[in-house]
C-alpha cells in the first residue's frame, strides 16, 4: 500500500499516542517514521514493533539514567529510541568535540537514525550509528552503511554508539520502496491510533505506557 509521506506521519504520530506517548513524543515519532520512510526504511513497521514492545509499560520504566560506565540505559528493560532521540541531539555539540554516546539495550535501534541525523546536520558534521556489527552513516543526502543489512532491522540490541566520523561506509542503502507500508502494519498502526478515539477509563489512564510524563 502506497501513502503520501503526510500520511504516513499523521497516522504514526496518532498511533504513538494511541500506544501511550505523550503527544510531545508521539510528534517526534511522527517525524522518525516519516524521514525512515523517506529514506528507503520501513519506518511505520519499526514503530509498529516499537509500540508493541512498549505497550502497558509505564514511562518511569523506559526513561533514561546514566550508568557509572557512561552508558545511558533505561531504569527497567529496554531503552526507548523515541525517549533516547532528545538525549542524542541534545548531544549534537559533544560530537562535533568527538565525544561518543553509548546506549545500552535499546529497542527498535534503527529508530535512532533519524535523531542522529538530525544531531549531525545541527553540528554540521558526519555521524556512525553503530551496533551488532553495523554501521550506518549519517549527516550527508544518502545514508549509507556497512555491514548486514538485516541486523537494521533488529528488535533489539546491546550497544549502539553514535560518534562523529570521516569516512563514509561502504554504500548506500534502500531496504524497501518509498511510503510503502504493508497492509498488516497499516492495521496494526490504525490499531493503536484507534485508542485516540476512545473516552479515558480509569484501565486505560492507567496503563499509559510511554507517555506518562510530558502530557
Amino acid at each position: 500500500m502506497i501513502c503520501s509521506l503526510n500520511e504516513i506521519e499523521a497516522l504514526a504520530r496518532k498511533a504513538a499516542r494511541g500506544g501511550g506517548m505523550s503527544w510531545g513524543l508521539a510528534e517526534e515519532a511522527g517525524k522518525a517514521v516519516r524521514w525512515l520512510s523517506d529514506n528507503g526504511f520501513p519506518g511505520p513497521w519499526l514503530l509498529s514493533e516499537l509500540l508493541r514492545q512498549n505497550d502497558g509499560k509505564p514511562y518511569s520504566d523506559l526513561a533514561l539514567q546514566q550508568e557509572k560506565e557512561g552508558i545511558s540505559r533505561a531504569r527497567n528493560g529496554l531503552l526507548c529510541p523515541i525517549i533516547a532521540g532528545a538525549l542524542i541531539c541534545d548531544q549534537a555539540d559533544d560530537l562535533k568535540d568527538g565525544k561518543e554516546l553509548q546506549l545500552g539495550d535499546v529497542a527498535v535501534p534503527l529508530l535512532l537514525a533519524p535523531f542522529a541525523c538530525e544531531a549531525a546536520r545541527s553540528a554540521g558534521v558526519s555521524v556512525a550509528l553503530e551496533w551488532g556489527g553495523v554501521t550506518l552513516s549519517l549527516g550527508d543526502s544518502t545514508p549509507r552503511m556497512k555491514g548486514e543489512e538485516a541486523v537494521l532491522l533488529v528488535a533489539e540490541t546491546g550497544i549502539v554508539t553514535l560518534s562523529r566520523t570521516i569516512g563514509q561506509a561502504d554504500g548506500a542503502v534502500r531496504l524497501c520502496s518509498d511510503r510503502d507500508v504493508t497492509r498488516e502494519t497499516m492495521r496494526t498502526l490504525e490499531s493503536y491510533a484507534h485508542r485516540t478515539y476512545a473516552p479515558a477509563t480509569a484501565e486505560s489512564r492507567a496503563g499509559a505506557g510511554a507517555g506518562q510524563e510530558g502530557g
